[in-house]
């Protein structure tokens, strides 16, 4: 018999499955939201399921597709300078690149530069843990279609934005996304972002998170952040309780992965009035 190849419409329509990986591994969520748009809306994201890495996963789902979604400990963000006179993705890269070669020397010339834009700015991300090309190459040799990588944080601030809405609007609001003792601090203007930076832990603590200044919005989400008085994983539905002063915690921020990497328009009512 015969082996008929997989035609070309069926790759498209096969589901988006996104994941997300870190340094400890890599954790499936399930197709993405809207994959096929005839079903019925998932009402909860699925519990995701880990995998020892991304060629495990490929080899396990043939004929399917994938967003990936890219641990900050993978990456180095550079948040471009707005007045400067960088007129396309080509010079932004440029000009990132040899920022990049300043700060961290000849291995910084071999690094994937993505250009992206986000909440008003532009910026550029620096795979520097392991190459897009190798990631591809994983990919097709199990029949998968890679259809996007983007880092942690920019769909991090989506979620924190579905769930507070006034971060925004607001003079000044702050999202802190936590990768165990990575934070990545987010600072909004407006819903315009005025500042992004990677900041270390001195201790995978949620008592080692920065707190804000008086009055200012405060939202944090993530995971890998123990209690600091018990030595244990904290598990706090969207409420203030046990959240350290001046920051509202949206969801658990415990464990190897994020909790989930979308709400669902049921979640996003129950989130805090921050």
């Amino acid at each position: 018999m015969a082996l008929i190849d997989r035609p070309a419409w069926a790759n498209r329509l096969a589901p988006t499955h996104a994941l997300w990986l870190g340094p400890l591994g890599l954790w499936d969520f399930g197709p993405m939201p809207g994959w096929r748009p005839w079903s019925a809306p998932t009402h909860r994201p699925p519990a995701p399921r880990p995998h020892a890495g991304f060629e495990a996963w490929c080899q396990a789902h043939p004929g399917t597709g994938c967003s990936l979604i890219l641990s900050a400990w993978l990456l180095h963000e550079l948040l471009l300078d707005a007045q400067q006179p960088l007129a396309d993705d080509t010079a932004r890269l440029a000009h990132a690149r040899s920022l990049l070669l300043h700060y961290h020397g000849d291995a910084a010339a071999q690094w994937p530069l993505a250009a992206w834009h986000a909440a008003g700015r532009r910026g550029v991300s620096a795979l520097h843990a392991l190459t897009l090309p190798h990631l591809q190459s994983i990919a097709r040799g199990s029949g998968v279609a890679l259809r996007t990588v983007r880092p942690w944080w920019s769909l991090a601030l989506a979620l924190a934005m579905q769930q507070v809405p006034r971060l925004a609007h607001g003079d000044a609001a702050r999202v802190l996304v936590a990768d165990g003792a990575l934070v990545t601090q987010i600072d909004l203007s407006r819903g315009r972002l005025s500042n992004l930076q990677q900041r270390r832990l001195p201790q995978a603590t949620l008592a080692a998170l920065p707190v804000p200044a008086a009055g200012l919005l405060c939202c944090a989400l993530g995971h890998g952040l123990s209690d600091h008085d018990h030595d244990q994983a904290i598990d706090f539905d969207s409420t203030r309780a046990g959240a350290p002063p001046g920051i509202t915690l949206l969801g658990s921020l415990a464990g190897e992965a994020p909790a989930a990497l979308w709400c669902s328009p049921a979640d996003a009512a129950r989130a805090p009035a921050a």
